[in-house]
């Protein structure tokens, strides 16, 4: 076998370049990742070598991938850059600390035959990437199904097993053809593998509606108003009014080319109180009464309380055609860092460090949305990289997905395009079209079978239309949910308890 300090290496350059980046993204390469942990992790002489080699490993490889976390530090934290890049190595590190105990787990399985080694390492990966979703109020980004989201067929088994299941099932791939060299058997079962993700992907797709198929008689017609809103000035109390202006003129344009059943505006799209500002408040409802059109409406809100007391939410107001209030909802899954700070870490020596993190409190309404005989789920930016805050929504009615973003704190990066990718993985676990409007980019309409059937550009001001449609049936993964860990554990358990160890190979 190489080297260790190279097959790393191979590994952190699979990771960077297995997700979108600056440099080309090729989704087959992510597969390098698990299969250079499981390989460094067998071949250490100790557990704490393959713990520090898969770490490194993942380390290096996150912390390129994740390199865009240090501009928004930069440019609206106002740190220097001596300080706002150690951010993406820190987010790094705790990624690939999960790397390190993947290879730490391969090492310990490695008296296991081949093919039960590799089987009870897909299920590691997937119950590794699941904690990851839920330590520390959850980090679930370079999900390895996410990677594979430009190869439609390959993610159709998040529709049974969810994008983690997936993501494990592309793991033990990995690490099946890793061993193919010397164990004839893996080798067989990894292009089994290989070929059994596309082929059954297609022959799903082939049964769901196509781009080529004709509008379902309960399709919604949407337009996405992406804005385009310079993050550091938006919220200049001069900007305002321009910001309202510009929203409205965009609108107007859309609902020339109407009627549509809603008018989306993004994640914090008015930088006011949208409950304190009247006359503001009163020409977004004159627009919606004139043009007899529902419309959303991204912005903070408060509770009402004195300025010291108040709680401040991300909120999005739904208003109708005749410009009333049909109902809001309150981000419930906020931003470590972004939209608020843990409470260990707000103290005021430590002010000059967090200077941008804002003061949102969570919501606790968790209601779909209804407009006429549409009704939504809504999913406010960071929260849609969450399966069960989708499956949630599904649960409690919503027959159609939307999703309001600002990613513009993120410039030209590999961040918006690495968050679409996550967001298509919910259309396909759930079932039900996603449809993503965004401050810069990128807005889209997303089949339930994660086909992109639109989007938007980077950085652009555009409105993007298109149709959805409601659906009522739920996937065999939504009926699954609740399960899927403990079946998880529990084939994880027999297998190694059924199974004999054998000599060292």
């Amino acid at each position: 076998m190489m080297p260790p300090v190279y097959l790393g290496l191979i590994g952190a350059v699979g990771l960077f370049l297995g997700f979108p980046n600056p440099l080309g993204h090729l989704p087959v390469l992510a597969l390098v990742y698990p299969a250079a942990l499981a390989l460094l992790g067998e071949s250490a002489s100790k557990p704490s070598s393959a713990l520090r080699r898969g770490w490194l490993t993942g380390l290096a490889g996150a912390s390129a991938a994740l390199y865009w976390l240090a501009i928004p530090v930069h440019e609206v934290g106002g740190l220097p850059w001596i300080l706002a890049a150690p951010c993406a190595l820190a987010i790094g590190a705790y990624v690939g600390l999960y790397g390190g105990v993947f290879a730490l787990l391969a090492r310990t399985l490695r008296a296991y035959p081949p093919l039960v080694r590799c089987c009870a390492l897909a299920l590691c990966w997937f119950l590794l990437e699941e904690l990851r979703g839920f330590l520390f109020t959850g980090f679930p980004w370079l999900t390895l199904a996410s990677a594979f989201v430009p190869w439609t067929p390959v993610i159709q088994a998040a529709a049974v097993i969810g994008s983690y299941g997936l993501g494990g099932l592309l793991a033990g791939t990995a690490c099946l053809l890793a061993h193919g060299l010397r164990h004839r058997s893996c080798l067989y079962c990894g292009l089994l593998l290989t070929a059994a993700l596309p082929i059954g992907g297609l022959a799903r797709l082939e049964k769901l509606p196509g781009p080529d198929a004709p509008p379902s008689p309960q399709a919604v017609h949407l337009a996405l108003v992406q804005g385009n809103i310079d993050q550091n000035q938006k919220w200049l109390p001069a900007y305002q009014q321009a910001t309202l202006a510009h929203y409205l003129q965009l609108s107007g344009h859309a609902a020339a080319d109407g009627p549509f059943d809603l008018i989306v505006w993004p994640e914090t799209a008015m930088p006011f109180f949208f409950q304190d500002q009247a006359e503001y408040a009163s020409r977004i409802r004159a627009f919606s009464k004139t043009y007899a059109m529902p419309l959303l409406v991204g912005a903070p809100a408060h509770d009402g309380k004195t300025p010291d007391k108040r709680r401040i939410f991300n909120r999005a107001f739904l208003i109708d055609g005749t410009g009333q209030d049909l109902g809001s909802y309150d981000k419930e899954h906020l931003v470590p860092f972004g939209e608020y700070l843990p409470p260990w870490l707000d103290h005021p020596a430590l002010a000059v460090l967090f200077q941008g993190a804002g003061n949102f409190a969570p919501g606790v309404s968790t209601q779909p949305l209804q407009v006429k005989e549409l009704v939504f789920g809504l999913l406010i930016c960071y929260e849609t990289i969450f399966p069960e805050i989708a499956q949630a929504r599904v649960d409690a009615g919503a027959k159609l997905l939307l999703n309001i973003s600002n990613d513009a704190w993120f410039g030209v990066t590999s961040a918006p395009e690495q968050h679409l990718q996550l967001s298509v993985l919910r259309a396909v676990e759930q079932g039900r079209w996603l449809v993503r409007a965004t401050n810069t980019g990128f807005s889209a309409f997303v089949d339930p079978a994660g086909r992109i059937r639109a989007r938007s550009s980077l950085m652009r001001t555009e409105i993007l239309t298109g149709i959805a449609v409601p659906e009522e049936d739920v996937t065999p993964f939504h009926h699954m949910f609740p399960w899927l860990t403990g079946l998880a554990l529990a084939i994880l358990a027999c297998m190694l308890f059924a199974c004999p160890k054998n000599t060292l190979d």
